[in-house]
Parts: C-alpha cells; structure tokens; sequence
C-alpha cells in the first residue's frame, strides 16, 4: 500500500462546505422501536448469514456486520466499472451484491463497520465522492445525519479510499491505495464531491474506458424483491480471478472471529 505525504494548510471555509456536503445519506428501513433480536428488514440470504451477523446497535437498532480481518472497510475489495452512464462497484466479496448496492455503513465504535439495511432502490455504487486534481476518493454512504469530513483533515482519513486515476479502474483497487492524503491550498489543486470525469480517467490511463451495459436479474426474498447485476463474462472473470485472494486474505471463519472478539473483550476488563 503506497504512502504520499504533501505539506498542508487547509481553510475553515473549505472544511465547513465539506462538512455540509456529507450531511446527506441514506434513511434506514427500521424505526428504533421495531428493532427485535430476529428482525433483518427482510434481507433474510444466506450471502448474508454464512459471512457476517446480525447485531443490535443503540444508534441504528439492527445491523449487518461482516466477519472480516481487522483492518477492513466497505468498498476495499473489488473494482470500479463504467455502466450505464455511472462508475459501479464491482465487489469480489460474496455479500458485495447487496451491501454496496442498498444501505449505508456506519463505522460503530464497538463492532466496527455495519452495514445498515434501508428500503431504496438499487444503486451502482452507495457512495460519496472526492475528485482532487490527479486523485479521486470514495467513501460508504453513511446514514442521514452523518457527516464525513475530507480525507486530509485529523480523524478522517480511514473513512476514504484514495487513489490516482490512472489507478482507478484496476483490479482490486485497496492495492492503490494512497493514505495521509495532505491537501497544500496553494499548490493550484481544486477539489470537488463528484464522481470522476470519464475522459479525465482515459486521459491518465491513457486509453479509452469502455462503456457497459448492465442487465440486473430478480432476487426474491421471503419480505423483499432485489436486483443483482448481471455481469458480462469479461467482468465475471475478473471477480472470479480476485474472489480467492480475498476469501483467503479478507474473509475469516464464525468461529475466529468471535475468538477475536472475546479476546479483544476481556483485554479491556
């Protein structure tokens, strides 16, 4: 993983418009006081239950954490797409399918990143955006009311993926990552929360990116109707190529993970 260290003076007026845009996000499928022990807002899949749990949280009520290696975040593990007119995430994870394409995530002090069940639509990618001269920046959508600040102010930066976009479309994209992003206001770099320009990735790449058209097939619940993108066989091969790795590096079994966990526990005690 690549560190890239910048001197820095950020304003107040830049931090506060920040502060502002991430104000937005999802609103949850459950009120707090319909919340019991086996209530999953419908999202009853076995994608689901073989890789994570289901928890309650004093803040959200019932959530979906995943059982993963500690230093895991949403959207680490997969690729970025150009479909239909939108960048789409292309996970290599087997629970990818739903939690970055419905919900948002909240970074619960307790159990880490959970991801919180909502009633929208299908979405390419449940993300807020960063473009930043040569570097674009993602970070999950978090729940209405949550703000993230930008990925060079204190406490921030493990919120966002950074990388430069000639980086942006590769295969599993955490290994471009760039951390201790610095932002100099004098060094002629203008920032924006978009999505990157699609020529401005060619450019760097310096390739065409093709376009893609997507088809989502039907998934049907016992409660809920989904949609799962269908992936064309280029991009199945892709997934299929990096699946291994990250069951072997990112993925860990029930049974260690809650071993972790009560260790962790009784550390504090």
């Amino acid at each position: 993983m690549r560190k890239l260290k910048f001197i820095v003076r950020a304003s107040f007026l830049l931090s506060a418009f920040a502060l502002m845009f991430f104000l937005g996000g999802c609103s949850t499928s459950q009120s707090q006081s319909s919340i019991d022990e086996t209530n999953t807002a419908g999202y009853n899949v076995s994608d689901l239950d073989n890789y994570g749990e289901w928890v309650n949280i004093d803040k959200y009520g019932r959530v979906w954490h995943p059982y993963t290696v500690n230093d895991w975040m949403p959207f680490d593990n997969g690729h970025w797409l150009y479909a239909d007119a939108n960048w789409t995430w292309v996970s290599y994870e087997p629970f990818g399918w739903i939690v970055y394409h419905y919900g948002c995530w909240y970074d619960d002090p307790i159990y880490g990143w959970v991801w919180i069940p909502s009633d929208g639509l299908w979405s390419p990618a449940n993300v807020v955006w960063l473009d930043y001269g040569e570097y674009v920046g993602w970070a999950p959508l978090g729940p209405r009311g949550i703000a993230y600040g930008n990925p060079w102010e204190r406490n921030q930066s493990h919120y966002w993926h950074i990388v430069r976009r000639s980086d942006f479309t590769k295969d599993n994209v955490r290994d471009y990552r760039i951390t201790n992003l610095v932002r100099n206001e004098n060094d002629g770099r203008k920032y924006a929360n978009r999505p990157p320009e699609r020529k401005l990735i060619e450019r760097d790449l310096g390739r065409p990116v093709p376009e893609v058209s997507l088809k989502r097939k039907s998934v049907q619940l016992q409660k809920r109707n989904l949609e799962r993108m269908d992936l064309p066989p280029k991009e199945n091969k892709r997934v299929e190529m990096n699946s291994s790795r990250v069951r072997k590096e990112v993925l860990i079994p029930r049974e260690k993970y809650h071993t972790r966990r009560n260790n962790k526990n009784l550390s504090k005690n």
